[in-house]
């Protein structure tokens, strides 16, 4: 058998996948299980057998504090009724959906700087700009609109201005909290 040289061999090739095949399907099953995590991250909560309507509970105490927030208050007063807000907040922020979850942060951060800018207008005279006015601006652009808001004082910081900014964005947040979430 020898002719041009080249002998043909017979070479038996088992199949790798059957010999992967068990730690192969755990694999397929685990990246599964990872995938499922990832995209159904509130599935944990309903299994849990929570209501998750807390943004219900945290939208229907927000409109008071907004009403008052509108009507013009003092410090004190606000103050005590932001703290209350915050507490319902992170009582109901575990029932809350993960989805809603952004929502109310933006909301309790407006209302945050809010309290502050009313802080800082019950000490400190109103000719002087807050130190905290470049970190507010900065965070939230929209209020450089409160800077040069009255004609008498071009340059000054107004409050008012600035407490009605950040309540309208305040509504707007909940609004939109509402449209993506329509059974609130």
């Amino acid at each position: 058998m020898k002719s041009g040289g080249i002998r043909a061999r017979a070479v038996h090739v088992r199949p790798m996948i059957a010999l992967n095949a068990p730690t192969a399907g755990l694999h397929r099953k685990a990246l599964c299980v990872l995938a499922l995590a990832f995209l159904f991250p509130s599935s944990c909560d309903q299994l849990r057998n929570q209501p998750l309507t807390g943004h219900r509970d945290i939208a229907v105490a927000l409109r008071p504090l907004l009403d008052l927030g509108y009507a013009g208050l003092d410090y004190p007063t606000y103050h005590a009724e932001f703290q209350a807000f915050q507490t319902l907040v992170q009582q109901k922020m575990e029932e809350t959906p993960h989805e809603m979850r952004p929502y109310v942060n933006t909301i309790v951060a407006y209302l945050q700087v809010a309290d502050k800018v009313l802080e800082w207008h019950a000490q400190q005279p109103e000719e002087q700009q807050p130190p905290q006015l470049t970190t507010w601006t900065a965070h939230h652009p929209f209020l450089k609109a409160a800077i040069g808001a009255r004609l008498e004082a071009p340059h000054a910081f107004d409050t008012e201005t600035a407490l009605q900014l950040l309540f309208e964005k305040t509504d707007e947040t909940l609004v939109a909290m509402q449209i993506k979430n329509k059974p609130i």
